[in-house]
Parts: C-alpha cells; sequence; structure tokens
C-alpha cells in the first residue's frame, strides 16, 4: 500500500487523498482498513463478502490479517455518521459559485434487502408490495436512506446530480420516521441557513417527525405525495368582528371537487388550490392534484409547503424539459417536476443492488451491517462527486456513477500489479532501468484515463 501511494501520478493516491477527509478522525489502523475496503468496492465487480475482498485484492496491498476487517466493521467504536457529513460538504462544494442560490434537494425513502438465513442480526418478516418472490413478504432487512440533489452546469443548462448521503438500518427499536428525520437534521447542519433546501419524500413520510422538520428549519420546505384522503381545508374566511373565536379553517375541500386544467406540455391534467391541512397545522400550503389527460387512471395528490414564486429556481435554464415547459407556462406547476428528482433515490437503490453489491453482505451484526453499507454508498457517491473536486477524472462529469468506477478499477488492478512486479524486481541487481520501463508503460493507462 505504501508502495503504490509514492508511485507518481497514481490513481490509488488520488483515491486515497479524496477519502482521507472520510477517515481523518479515525485511529490510523482504523482508517488503513476502510481505505482498503473501499479501494475493494471499487476494483471488484461484485463485492462479495469482506473474505472475497480480502483475499483478491487486500493481501496484495497489505499484511493485515481478515479479522482486523471483521473488528473494523463490527467492533471498532469509531462513529462512521460523519461520513454524512462530508459527503454533504463534498456535494456542496461541487455547485459552481453562479449556482449557489439554486435551492438544494433531499430525498427520504427506504429499502428492502433479502437474507437468506437466521444469523443476521435485526433480520425479520417484512411487507415489500414491490418484492417479486412470489410473495409480499420477504426476510430481510429494512433501510432508510437519504439522497442529496445538487444543481452543475452541463452544456450551459442547468442539471441536478443526485447521491446517496448515508444509510440507517431499521432496528424497530426508532420507527423510519424518526430515522429519516435524524438523516434530514444531520444534513440540515452542515447546509448553510440561508440555503433554501425542499424535502422530496412519498406518501408515507409526510406526518410525524418528518413533516415536523419543516416548522424546525426555516430554509426547508417540502414536496411530497400524500394520502388522496387527506383532510383539505380552505382557507379561513375573514373576520367578521363578531364575538367568538374565529374560526382556524374554511370548509372541507374533496378532492373531486377540485377543478383541473389541461396544461399544454404533459400528459397530465393538473389543479392547484391553496389549502390548510392537519399535517401542518394554521400553515397555508399547495395542493396539486393530477389527473391522465386520456381519462384513464385515478386522481393523485401532491402538497408543496411554500408558494412555489417564493423558491428561486432557474426553470429557464434548466435542462429538465417538464420544468422548463411548466415553468414558461404557470410557475406552480413546477413542484410537481421537483418531485421528479425524488426517482433518483429509486435510481440509486437499483444501481447499489445491482452494481454495487449492496445486498451481498454477509457481516452479521448490526454494527458491522451498517458501516459496510454506508461504505458502499460513500464509494458510490464518489464516482459522482470525484469528477468535480480532482481535475483529473473531469472527464467523467455528468456521467453514469459505473463509467469511472470501471475505469478506476482498471487502473487500481495495474497498480497492484506494478507494485508486485516492482517488490520482485528489486531483488535482482541492477533492474532500476526495467522498473522504470514497466512503472511507464502502466501509468500511460493512467494520462490516457486522463483525457476522457
Amino acid at each position: 500500500m505504501h508502495r503504490l501511494l509514492y508511485l507518481k501520478s497514481s490513481v490509488f493516491k488520488r483515491l486515497f487523498l479524496y477519502f482521507e477527509d472520510y477517515f481523518s478522525e479515525a485511529p490510523r489502523p482504523t482508517a488503513r482498513n476502510l481505505f482498503l475496503l473501499v479501494i475493494s468496492i471499487l476494483t471488484l465487480d461484485i463485492f462479495r463478502s469482506v473474505r472475497f475482498a480480502h483475499s483478491h485484492v487486500i493481501t496484495r496491498l497489505s499484511d493485515t490479517s481478515l479479522n482486523a476487517f471483521y473488528y473494523t466493521l463490527k467492533t471498532d467504536s469509531y462513529d462512521h455518521s460523519a461520513w454524512n457529513d462530508i459527503t454533504v460538504s463534498k456535494a456542496l462544494r461541487a455547485v459552481p459559485g453562479p449556482l449557489e442560490d439554486q435551492p438544494l434537494f433531499l430525498s427520504i425513502d427506504d429499502t428492502m434487502v433479502e437474507k437468506s438465513g437466521t444469523h443476521f442480526e435485526l433480520c425479520s418478516k417484512l411487507y415489500d408490495h414491490a418484492a417479486h418472490n412470489g410473495s409480499n413478504y420477504l426476510n430481510g432487512h429494512c433501510m432508510v436512506s437519504l439522497l442529496i440533489s445538487f444543481p452543475v452546469y452541463q452544456d450551459g443548462k442547468i442539471l441536478y446530480l443526485s447521491v446517496p448521503v448515508g444509510y440507517k438500518l431499521w432496528d424497530k427499536e426508532s420507527s423510519k420516521l424518526a430515522l429519516a428525520a435524524e438523516l434530514v437534521k444531520q444534513a440540515m447542519k452542515v447546509i448553510d441557513p440561508g440555503r433554501q433546501v425542499i424535502l422530496l419524500c412519498d406518501s408515507w413520510y409526510p406526518k410525524g417527525e418528518v413533516a415536523a422538520l419543516v416548522e424546525q428549519f426555516e430554509n426547508l420546505e417540502m414536496v411530497c405525495n400524500a394520502r388522496v384522503d387527506t383532510a383539505l381545508y380552505g382557507l379561513p374566511p375573514a373576520k367578521t368582528g363578531k364575538r367568538g373565536r374565529p374560526r382556524k379553517h374554511g370548509d372541507r375541500i374533496r378532492l373531486k371537487d377540485i377543478v383541473l386544467s389541461e396544461p399544454q406540455s404533459g400528459d397530465w391534467l393538473i389543479g392547484i388550490v391553496p389549502v390548510i391541512t392537519n399535517l401542518w397545522k394554521g400553515k397555508v400550503v399547495y395542493a396539486l392534484v393530477t389527473a391522465p389527460k386520456n381519462g384513464k387512471g385515478s386522481r393523485r395528490l401532491f402538497l408543496c409547503t411554500a408558494d412555489p414564486e417564493t423558491i428561486s429556481f432557474d426553470w429557464k435554464n434548466s435542462a429538465d424539459k417538464t420544468a422548463c415547459s411548466y415553468g414558461a407556462e404557470n410557475v406552480l406547476y413546477l413542484p410537481l417536476a421537483w418531485y421528479c428528482l425524488r426517482w433518483n433515490i429509486e435510481i440509486s437503490y437499483y444501481e447499489g443492488k445491482t452494481f454495487w453489491s449492496m445486498e451481498e453482505y454477509r457481516v452479521r451484526s448490526k454494527e458491522g451491517i451498517e458501516r459496510l453499507v454506508n461504505l458502499i454508498s460513500l464509494s458510490y457517491s464518489a464516482m459522482t462527486l470525484l469528477p468535480y473536486s480532482d481535475e483529473s477524472f473531469s472527464g467523467y462529469q455528468s456521467a453514469s456513477a459505473q463509467e469511472p468506477r470501471y475505469e478506476i478499477g482498471q487502473q487500481i488492478q495495474s497498480e497492484i500489479i506494478l507494485c508486485s512486479f516492482g517488490s520482485f524486481l528489486e531483488t535482482i541487481k541492477n533492474c532500476s532501468a526495467l522498473i522504470k520501463v514497466v512503472e511507464d508503460y502502466i501509468l500511460s493507462g493512467f494520462r490516457k484515463f486522463q483525457k476522457l
């Protein structure tokens, strides 16, 4: 490992500098082990287990025993929740100066991971409406996660990129609402209080601790899908001057009674009404009701806790065609375009499970599972954020996370071969010239990689 760090212009060294922020507060042995696990995640096509990573990658970089890595994941007292703060900070630094007045978007949701056997801690029978095992129930873990979407420039347009911030394993001692609220609170402490933030979530989350976040942070608003049976009331009538307590809200509004208009773009009829709900008592929110233009399908309800006209969102220069068309026709439609960013958290689940082996963990303890999944998460995020922090990788800005990961993995393997070959040649007299030739050949791949 030390030999690779001193290799001139190596990918290994650049990765070490990037991840150094994550592990700087950890004891040196812990920081080394965590970094080697990250290197294994990036190098292997499938991260099958810690044992597999140790056998195929780590032993070629370090003589640390396998048990040391299990100890680092399971027993070490190092607090890994600080990784969330660093990911958010790196995402904020990726935003160019002219876009610092654009809103940030946070998305929360939960995902299921099916596991076999009974040896995994906190493994239980869970209901999953999207299960593909012939049943709506599976045996496994539930994880609550947070994703941040931040603006960058692409071809002169404003594009929002999304990266996962962190995961929390549901242990049934705290509700999923409490875990989601905790993740959001932690992120909000890193974000400047003057920066507008919009929280996106589906119909399960706008209640309890999550709904209360809007009142706790002045710069936080929410756009959410809501249950169609959510109680909606009109605004309170004007005071009459008569005796008695004035009404807190108007009459009940039925979803079917809201008049829908037909926007020129999109496949949806849309109706917008300022209302008062029991979710945020006394607060005026905007109810957006949609229905398919073809008449097939039922109405859906979305809530936005802020007047869309008060959000500094540059829809004119947005790379999102939906946002451009809605903004040009009626800015009150924009919350529907913002809500589309929530789908990126579903994409992160799919890519995490398909390409990043998020379901392959074989660590049994709660601490080990949560720490390993968050290591995978920050490795995944790095493939989007690294091109904005290191100019050598700038060719992969706005690219899929899988593209830089493949190239970086190939280059790491080449550098490991160089390191091993160099160690062998050092046992031979007068081999410095040969070592220089091999080193130049290996690093030529990185120079080619930089030009992409």
